[in-house]
């Protein structure tokens, strides 16, 4: 995948789970209604989850656009077009878990990041072993 040299991790609380989607949609990493935010994560691995998150491939663009969205300048979209108003945005981005690293330390990056976070994938009894 040529350009794509980061690796990110993202995650943000459930009750954010449904806008962070939906703005995921808005800088075109997903289409709508959205499933970006897919992972469960919980303190100790266990229903009911208390975030979600996702690992993917990124350009330093986007986590440049992460960075100054963060710093209050959002970029020119038309938020209606998702759902989204421009003051659903601070909540997601305030709450927001970032961890990225080079796209050759992917392997093991969305465990290790949650971990750093105190979370754990919560993995469904009939894949449990």
């Amino acid at each position: 995948m040529t350009g794509w040299t980061l690796s990110i991790v993202m995650i943000v609380p459930a009750a954010l789970q449904d806008t962070a989607n939906r703005l995921s949609c808005a800088l075109g990493h997903d289409v709508l209604p959205g499933n970006t935010f897919s992972v469960p994560l919980s303190s100790d691995g266990s229903e009911p989850a208390t975030h979600y998150g996702c690992r993917t491939a990124v350009k330093q663009e986007f986590v440049d656009i992460l960075t100054n969205a963060g710093a209050g300048d959002l970029p020119e979209i038309e938020w209606a077009d998702y759902g989204l108003t421009v003051e659903d945005i601070a909540p997601v981005l305030a709450a927001l878990i970032v961890d990225v690293r080079s796209a050759g330390q992917a392997s093991g990056h969305f465990d290790d990041a949650a971990e750093d976070s105190d979370l754990r994938r919560i993995v469904p009894e009939e894949l449990a072993v």
